[in-house]
């Protein structure tokens, strides 16, 4: 089977380096993938490797980071339509059989192999709204339903994206099959070490979150239950690893500075890979409001530590509470603090849960599965008569 994919970008966030587990089984199980990319980034050196051929055509998002105006609605529509020519130009030139377009702000792979005559896969990550603030250009309806209409299946990392996207797209056409991780903990040279990140343990009980610092992701909530925690007289040390929007990075100082937090909460950057960080913790945070899937709760796990998430989005698929994990409910810092005390205070209870966690990871998300599923759902959207049935992750 010969693939081209349109990739929203050519970073190395989540959303690409699921890109790149795909690529990965397609390329194992003798498929040809061929990728076309807005702009040049960091991906691009990662498909060289790869041995993947890739074009540049610079196509518009059909998301907006703010209210669409109408001149941004007239300008993207004039891109749309132009650039998927270039696509369908691209798509024959490859010979291509199906088209996959990765994440939801990707519109022009669909009206691309429309215009190409082939089938296309919509390969959706995220929420948009409720998790990155995006806006649909064209409005969220409209988009969903076109998109869906263009597609012959939409592929979701999670239930609960899949329960979204329902809204708009006819069930049918929908699958959920969760990523394999495997590229997770590939070998680790030019990582940073931990002592390059983290002062030295002191004895202090470790915490670390991890992710793009943005409201949706919950820093603040880790700060808040610290807060509450140095009150209780808990010896407890917090590391929020990651870098994002410049006004919240400066609340989320503010509010250490404010609630005198500076010797017990750090604010590391961003790293290549938080494993190391990870590593060296006791315990791993995930507060985010709205998870499409979650790959930091899945590398925590891997990490065999135990992982305390938000009771919203996939995160709540991830974890069965108190089997390989623990869940508080977002935006209540008592609950998320009473947490942490309690595997503070119980931890053969965490060491349990971080190794249950692993036993589970270690046994479901595999590249074999994986790479399973992935062709299974391309060679049904090829022969739409074939019936693809996903596992589920169940702890």
């Amino acid at each position: 089977m010969r693939i081209c994919f349109i990739c929203h970008s050519s970073r190395l966030g989540g959303a690409e380096r699921v890109f790149l587990e795909m690529i990965d089984a397609l390329k194992s199980a003798g498929n040809d993938c061929f990728v076309i990319l807005p702009s040049r980034g960091e991906l691009c050196a990662e498909l060289l490797a790869l041995a993947v051929p890739f074009s540049i055509i610079s196509f518009p998002l059909w998301t907006s980071s703010t209210r669409p105006s109408w001149f941004q609605q007239i300008k993207t529509g004039i891109g749309l339509v132009s650039n998927s020519v270039l696509v369908a130009w691209a798509i024959h030139k490859w010979k291509a059989d199906i088209v996959v377009s990765n994440t939801v702000t990707v519109g022009v792979g669909a009206m691309g192999s429309r215009l190409a005559n082939r089938s296309h896969v919509w390969h959706l990550q995220e929420f948009g709204g409720e998790d990155h603030g995006l806006f649909f250009v064209f409005g969220e309806a409209l988009s969903l339903r076109l998109a869906g209409a263009l597609s012959s299946c939409c592929l979701c990392l999670s239930e609960a994206l899949a329960a979204k996207y329902k809204r708009f797209i006819p069930a049918s056409k929908i699958a959920v099959v969760h990523p394999s991780m495997h590229r997770a903990f590939r070998s680790t040279e030019n990582n940073e070490s931990v002592g390059s990140l983290l002062p030295p343990r002191n004895g202090r009980f470790r915490c670390v979150i991890v992710g793009t610092l943005a409201e949706g992701k919950g820093q603040e909530d880790s700060i808040l239950a610290f807060d509450l925690l140095s009150k209780a007289g808990i010896s407890a040390e917090l590391f929020i690893v990651g870098s994002g929007v410049p006004f919240y990075k400066r609340h989320l100082e503010e509010l250490i500075v404010r609630k005198r937090l500076e010797g017990r909460v750090l604010l590391t950057g961003e790293v290549r890979t938080a494993l190391p960080v990870m590593q060296a913790s006791d315990i791993v945070l995930v507060c985010s409001r709205s998870e499409g899937f979650g790959r930091v709760t899945i590398e925590g796990m891997m990490a065999g530590k135990p992982v305390i998430g938000a009771r919203a989005g996939a995160t709540a698929e991830l974890i069965a509470d108190g089997v390989n994990g623990l869940l508080y409910t977002h935006g209540d810092p008592k609950d998320l603090a009473d947490k942490i005390e309690y595997l503070y205070k119980n931890p053969e209870v965490a060491e349990q849960l971080g190794k249950n966690a692993q036993s589970w990871v270690d046994g479901f998300f595999t590249p074999e599965r994986y790479s399973r599923e992935i062709l299974a759902l391309l060679n049904s959207s090829l022969n739409p008569s074939v019936v693809v049935a996903a596992s589920a992750p169940t702890a």
